[in-house]
Parts: structure tokens; C-alpha cells; sequence
């Protein structure tokens, strides 16, 4: 009789563990999904819905992709000024600033103005709330709120307040920090330096510049490589250079 009854209880069980199990890898490696992880989350786990906690997302080749639907939060060790060297040279901040002390940095090749080195393992993401005190060193698409020191997003939809600022390779929502860069906006960027490949949306800072201008800058210094709508102290696309306004 005992026996029976572990038999039936292991076979219940079984099945209910199995229906959020996914074998892969000629059945060496069982994903499944859980309501609570810390992070880096195990290369077993492949979805989170509810709550991650730890110290970050790190590069992870053994891990495909990665969902949260919920709540990351995240205390990095890193000190805020390794934090933001490690921000920065993401997206080669010297060279920017050397570049644009040229007198025909408007006319910069494509390459100056790409968001590069986009890709890393695992491709997280995350659909939710992000509370943390770095960065996403690893692939990451997230649709909702952001709230950290910095970070570097695939595809990013929401809204994103940031000290360092935000980088992204396509962006549609509203990015709040010292320096925002992306390849794809069709939202709004607010900071110091704001940066765009391509840019549908508004520029709001200090220094803005984009190499397509399809939407709207706004403040002292605005520089583009084509026309579009521009309102600062100076402006400066492909056809002219006006103070105030510029088209």
C-alpha cells in the first residue's frame, strides 16, 4: 500500500514539475521556471515570473536568452566611479569628445554615430521593474521602468531614470540621464549629451547631435547630418548653421 501511494505521488508530482520543464541539449540540461531567483540566475532557470535579487546579470555564453516578468533588483559591488568608466567606454566617450572638437565633425562617417557591440549572452529580458545600483552588462530587451546608475538596453520601452544615462540599440519611450545614446529613437531622451543614429522622436539636453534627423532637438548646441527641426542657442545640420532655429 505504501508503495502504491509513492508511486502515485511521485508520478503526480512529476508531471506538475514537468509542465514548466523544458529538456534541452539532448536532455543534459532541465530549464524551468520559478517565482523567485537571485542573480546571475542559474543557466537552469529560463524564466522568472515574480522576483530576481543579487548582484547583477554577467556574460553567460552557456545561457541562450532569459525571462523576468516582475521585479529585478540588484545591489552591484562596483564603486559608482568603476561604474561609470565602465559606462562610458561602452560607447568610446573619448573619442566623441575629440571628434567633435573638429571643424567638420558634422560630416562623420555612419560608423561614428552606431551604438556597436550590442550582443552578449545571454539575452535577457525583462518585462517589469528594474531597481539597481549599476549597469546591464549582458544582452537586455525590457519593456517598464528602469531605475539605476546606468545601462545598456537591446530594445527598450518605458521609462528609464538613470544618473550615468541610458544606451540602447532601439529605444521608444522616455530616457532620463547625464548621457543617452541609441541607434533608433522614436521617444524622448533627456540629458547633458544626448546622441541618436537615427532620431524620431526629441532630443532634450545641453549637446544633442544625430545623424537623421526625423524629429526634434531642443537646446544650446544641436547638430545633425541631415535637416529636421532644430531649436538652441545654435544649430547645425547639412544645408546651414542658425542660431535659434534651424530646419
Amino acid at each position: 500500500m505504501k508503495t502504491s501511494i509513492l508511486i502515485i505521488l511521485s508520478f503526480v508530482f512529476g508531471c506538475s514539475y514537468g509542465q514548466n520543464a523544458v529538456l534541452v541539449e539532448n536532455d543534459s540540461v532541465v530549464l524551468h521556471s520559478q517565482i523567485f531567483s537571485l542573480s546571475p540566475m542559474s543557466k537552469n532557470v529560463d524564466k522568472v515570473n515574480g522576483l530576481v535579487f543579487g548582484v547583477g546579470h554577467v556574460e553567460n555564453k552557456r545561457v541562450a536568452s532569459q525571462t523576468i516578468n516582475g521585479i529585478n533588483a540588484e545591489v552591484n559591488p562596483a564603486p559608482v566611479a568603476g561604474a561609470f568608466i565602465a559606462f562610458m567606454s561602452l560607447v568610446y566617450l573619448p573619442e566623441i569628445i575629440r571628434n567633435n572638437k573638429k571643424s567638420d565633425s558634422i560630416k562623420n562617417t555612419e560608423d561614428y554615430y552606431r551604438i556597436k557591440n550590442m550582443n552578449y549572452a545571454p539575452h535577457l529580458k525583462l518585462n517589469g521593474l528594474n531597481v539597481s545600483s549599476g549597469c546591464f552588462f549582458t544582452t537586455t530587451s525590457m519593456n517598464g521602468l528602469n531605475i539605476s546608475a546606468g545601462n545598456k538596453f537591446n530594445d527598450f520601452n518605458g521609462l528609464s531614470l538613470t544618473v550615468l544615462g541610458t544606451i540602447a540599440d532601439h529605444q521608444n519611450g522616455l530616457s532620463i540621464g547625464i548621457y543617452n545614446a541609441n541607434n533608433d529613437l522614436t521617444g524622448s531622451t533627456v540629458g547633458i549629451y544626448n546622441q541618436s543614429y537615427q532620431l524620431s522622436g526629441l532630443h532634450l539636453g545641453i549637446f544633442n547631435q544625430t545623424r537623421m534627423n526625423k524629429g526634434l532637438q531642443i537646446g544650446v548646441l544641436n547638430k545633425s547630418n541631415s535637416k529636421g527641426f532644430q531649436l538652441g542657442l545654435w544649430n547645425i545640420n547639412n544645408k546651414r548653421s542658425m542660431p535659434f532655429f534651424n530646419w
